[in-house]
């Protein structure tokens, strides 16, 4: 089976705790979950029969029009050596190592803090503890420089005014742009950072490779498919909603629409750090109207009725051994212990839905009316 876009489309998720198969596996419990009753030998993984998780008598509910030629741009990327060369600087920053410093800080130091800040014309305040990698700038160069000379256990207290444009350059929360803030700092430690030196000794001892040319080689391909897959997950996006165009829906499901609001709530819930929905509702910032909620819930259910009509209809089947392949794939390559931790996680629900609608997106992308185009915008 073709896994193109999944990577981007299952880490696009986040688990969820109420969730039912739309349907009658036997092998999953009341939350979605597997039970380990027959539980595949080596995967641990609980059968599955992947097809039970469609929706059954599937034109009762939506009438579809013409699948074919729909119309999408799929754009290349072109991948340059400053994007190269910052992949090598995201390599190079996971092998750092912090040794703490009984000195003034410098540029390139890490200063461990806690930080009270308070917008001066409204005096409301707020208070962090975090840490700052001097000459990064995340609030800006202005208070990078602040912090240089800095020694554990100091106290600074200083004002920065900060521009509208500086939400674009900086991590500043929003509600400080155009405001001037006071800073109010207390040092907890200064940490010398030192970094392995780019070349081929670095290569060979931290990589497959044994020089920085074969390395750069390989890196640039990574790069390119990477973005190949970005561009195919956006084609296949495009591509369903111009599927769901056109399409009728009669009606929906009432467990099918039940099981993606439960799942829809759940993820914010847990995106939020929430016990209670109501607490999403609440939230002004980062949370959606119940109604909002109810939206995207339908417009989940549409999307499963259209992957149930293609898979229906050009007879897709997802076997057991599909799907735990799939699993066993994926939970290697994100490092979980076992296939059956993945699942529990992400959830079995939304990885045979996911499967489905990969199938799905095949068909609609191999008839479709595709236009190569070459993007020229910023990346």
């Amino acid at each position: 089976m073709k896994k193109r876009a999944l990577l981007f489309l299952i880490f696009g998720l986040t688990a969820v705790s109420a969730l039912t198969a739309c349907g009658s596996d036997s092998a999953a419990d009341s939350d979605g979950s597997a039970v380990l009753d027959d539980a595949d030998d080596e995967s641990g993984l609980a059968s599955i029969t992947p097809s039970d998780y469609l929706v059954e008598n599937v034109t009762d509910y939506i009438t579809v029009g013409n699948l074919e030629g729909l119309s999408a741009v799929q754009y290349t990327y072109e991948i340059t050596d400053e994007m190269v060369q910052e992949a090598i600087y995201e390599e190079l920053s996971e092998t750092t190592i912090e040794t703490e410093v009984d000195r003034a800080a410098a540029m390139g130091d890490v200063v461990y803090l806690d930080l009270a800040c308070t917008i001066i014309s409204s005096g409301e305040s707020s208070s962090i503890n975090t840490y700052f990698c001097l000459g990064e700038a995340d609030y800006g160069e202005e208070f990078d420089e602040a912090l240089v000379g800095v020694s554990a256990t100091d106290t600074l207290t200083f004002e920065i005014t900060f521009e509208e444009s500086d939400l674009e350059t900086t991590l500043i929360e929003e509600e400080w742009a155009g405001e001037t803030i006071e800073f109010q700092a207390f040092i907890g430690s200064v940490c010398e950072v030192s970094t392995p030196d780019y070349n081929d000794a670095y290569i060979s001892d931290y990589t497959d490779y044994s020089t920085t040319e074969e390395y750069e080689a390989a890196l640039r391909e990574e790069l390119e498919a990477e973005y190949e897959e970005y561009t195919y997950s956006d084609v296949m996006e495009d591509l369903i909603v111009a599927a769901l165009e056109n399409c009728e829906i009669i009606e929906l499901p009432e467990e099918l629409y039940e099981l993606c609001y439960d799942e829809t709530a759940s993820d914010y819930m847990n995106y939020l750090g929430a016990e209670e929905l109501q607490e999403v509702f609440d939230d002004e910032e980062y949370g959606i109207t119940e109604e909002e909620l109810e939206e995207e819930a339908r417009d989940m259910a549409e999307r499963r009725l259209l992957i149930s009509y293609i898979c229906e209809t050009n007879a897709v089947e997802v076997t057991q051994e599909d799907y735990v392949s799939f699993v066993t794939e994926y939970a290697e390559l994100y490092e979980y212990d076992t296939a059956l931790e993945f699942e529990t996680d992400m959830i079995r629900s939304y990885l045979v839905w996911y499967l489905y609608e990969s199938e799905a997106c095949e068909i609609l992308y191999d008839q479709a009316d595709i236009t190569i185009e070459v993007y020229e915008g910023e990346y």
